[in-house]
């Protein structure tokens, strides 16, 4: 069980937050790409006809036609993402981040922070967002939103179709604009008291665990609070500036904020 009163000291005197969020995080604000149960009461057409098992799956299998891959998509983007309502959790981690320098690296790819207000100059999302799109080509011509969009894009520099830009093919790039911010952030806290608040990060994320907790171990001024992770899951020199809340993320914010 996690020590609230050491964990709100960490945040309260750290001079900026770091907040990691996985699919753990993404799970609990109402999105679980593996779900199948739900998947299947949703969308039993694309049960039906292709045999999709849940949102997850339904990403990782490309479509000849792009007219029927957009139309999955575009279902997707307006249900989950233009119909986005934050949970209490996300309006917690809001109310924790309030008059501090923070940043979010995520792989919750549904525009989920910034729908919930979160500045997106300040968040980095590892695995692409599916409200923004880039050329199929696999040559770089920027990204574009595409939330005004209905039918299949075209590429305004080559006229090739357009897809949303997450990592479904070996092509995929990332938000390099995004990433440099992040690099930024660290580069200018790098002898700050930094607390890096780890948030339903598992298996599958791992960019958000290994390079993360590589940087605490090297910043002494910084510490890791995890929402899941036990202490004895981090590395020796990480473990001594860290607490662990073995929970999930929900709790851990309720703490923090209580």
């Amino acid at each position: 069980m996690a020590d609230f009163e050491k964990a709100r000291k960490i945040i309260n005197e750290a001079d900026a937050i770091l907040i990691t969020a996985g699919n753990g995080f993404a799970s609990l604000d109402g999105f679980d790409m593996l779900d199948e149960a739900s998947f299947k009461i949703q969308y039993p057409d694309l049960v039906e006809k292709y045999n999709f098992k849940t949102i997850g799956d339904a990403l990782d299998r490309r479509l000849s036609n792009w007219d029927e891959q957009w139309s999955i998509w575009r279902r997707f983007i307006d249900n989950y993402s233009i119909n986005y309502q934050a949970s209490s959790m996300m309006q917690n981690l809001k109310t924790l981040l309030k008059g501090k320098e923070y940043f979010i690296a995520t792989s919750y790819y549904i525009h989920a922070f910034e729908n919930a207000g979160f500045d997106s100059k300040k968040i980095f999302n590892i695995f692409g967002d599916w409200t923004t799109m880039a050329c199929s080509s696999g040559i770089n011509h920027g990204l574009k939103s595409d939330l005004q969009i209905y039918g299949v894009p075209k590429c305004e520099i080559c006229n090739s179709e357009m897809e949303i830009h997450m990592p479904l093919t070996a092509h995929f790039y990332p938000d390099t604009d995004a990433n440099t911010r992040l690099r930024i952030f660290i580069t200018n806290n790098e002898s700050k008291k930094v607390a890096v608040l780890g948030l339903g990060v598992d298996e599958l994320s791992p960019q958000l665990l290994e390079p993360i907790t590589h940087l605490v171990s090297q910043f002494e001024s910084w510490h890791y609070i995890s929402a899941d992770l036990c202490i004895t899951d981090l590395p020796q020199d990480v473990a001594k500036r860290s607490i662990a809340a073995e929970s999930n993320s929900e709790s851990l914010l309720k703490g923090l904020i209580s």
